[in-house]
Order: structure tokens, then C-alpha cells, then sequence
């Protein structure tokens, strides 16, 4: 691993905020701790009813952060095993447990498993969770070019990494909501809900 993802590592065991790749967009993410989620936001101007999601390492690491029945992960199981890595996030009923360490009235949470080689070795030696928006504005476009992203964000994270090897789509993850064994599809993303369907 390089010494720039290093270096980052470091900063987000600190509490730090840092820009990274995805395989969609840049991201800005920070470990599930209240006051580093709370500088996202204050970072992004975003209201905090806006939902931050989770990027994870391992299928494994869902388990510390869902309240599932094992009928409706066997009934979704087939989704993951097709679509992550990669580009949908699933919308799950969260462990409380879990989520009140950054956010105590989140009832659901979303989480995926990226694609991107940088995203999946900080994600991983960060302790497998990063918590993560698009690296912007809120109200501003997410983007693909560092140099797209408002010089105010880019002043106030704690640390950028540049994707120099791997196209990022520019394309938002498709994102799904999974309720007692039904998909509800949120928002559109290179992965359509008819092959999310076909998997069921």
C-alpha cells in the first residue's frame, strides 16, 4: 500500500475527514464517530436529514451494522453476491447499536461495497467502514476531476487522494431499498432495477 493511502489511514483513525476515489465519484468519508460526521456535513453545508452512507470492505461487516431476518438476507443474498462490489447501495433496517455512534435516530442504512482499488484498501485498513457522500457542495454536482470539486471543500478536509489509474463512471450508485423482502428502487444508476429483479 502506498504511503499516500497510509497517510490517510492514519488521519481517519485521528477522526479525520478525507477525499477519496470511488468507482462512481469522489467521495468524502470519515470512520462512524459522531463529531467526524458532523464535519462532513459542516464541510458540505448539508442538511442532516440527508443520510451519509456506508462503504464496507467485506460482505462480513454488514452483519455489525443491520437488523435483518435471516429470511430477508437469505432473500437478498443473491443481490449481493451478483452486484458488490460494484455500484448499488442496499438501504437496510439499521442496528441501532451500530448507528447510534454517529447518528442516533437513524432507523435505516445504506451501505455498498465499492469496486475501486484505493476505496477498497483505505475502506479496509481503516477497520472496514467508512461513511461516505460525494465530495461537494450539497446542492453542487457530484464529480469525477478533482479539480471540479469547490476549492471550499477541498480547503477543509483533512486529506485528498487522486485517482491516477482507474476511470471513475460519474455516475451515482443505484441505490435500492429492501422492505420485508420487496426492492423499492430510489435513485437510478448504471445498474437497472430490472437486473436487480432478475436476481430474486
Amino acid at each position: 500500500m502506498e504511503k499516500i493511502e497510509n497517510k490517510a489511514i492514519e488521519i481517519l483513525k485521528k477522526g479525520g475527514v478525507v477525499i477519496f476515489p470511488t468507482d462512481t465519484v469522489y467521495g468524502i468519508g470519515t470512520l462512524p464517530k459522531k463529531k467526524s460526521v458532523e464535519k462532513i456535513y459542516k464541510i458540505k453545508h448539508r442538511d442532516f436529514s440527508k443520510k451519509i452512507i456506508a462503504l464496507v470492505s467485506d460482505v462480513e461487516k454488514i452483519q455489525e451494522m443491520i437488523d435483518e431476518t435471516p429470511q430477508n438476507l437469505k432473500k437478498i443474498q443473491k443481490i449481493i453476491d451478483k452486484f458488490w462490489p460494484g455500484e448499488l447501495t442496499i438501504i437496510f433496517n439499521a442496528n441501532k447499536d451500530f448507528t447510534k455512534n454517529f447518528d442516533e435516530n437513524l432507523d435505516t442504512i445504506g451501505i455498498r461495497i465499492p469496486k475501486n482499488k484505493i476505496a477498497l484498501e483505505l475502506i479496509k485498513n481503516a477497520g472496514g467502514i467508512i461513511l461516505t457522500t460525494s465530495a461537494n457542495l450539497s446542492g453542487e454536482p457530484a464529480t469525477t476531476d478533482l479539480k471540479k470539486i469547490n476549492v471550499e471543500v477541498l480547503e477543509n478536509v483533512d486529506f485528498v487522494i487522486e485517482e491516477k489509474e482507474m476511470k471513475l463512471t460519474g455516475m451515482p450508485s443505484t441505490i435500492i431499498k429492501f422492505d420485508d423482502g420487496k426492492i423499492e428502487l430510489l435513485r437510478k444508476g448504471n445498474i437497472s432495477l430490472k437486473d436487480i429483479q432478475k436476481e430474486i
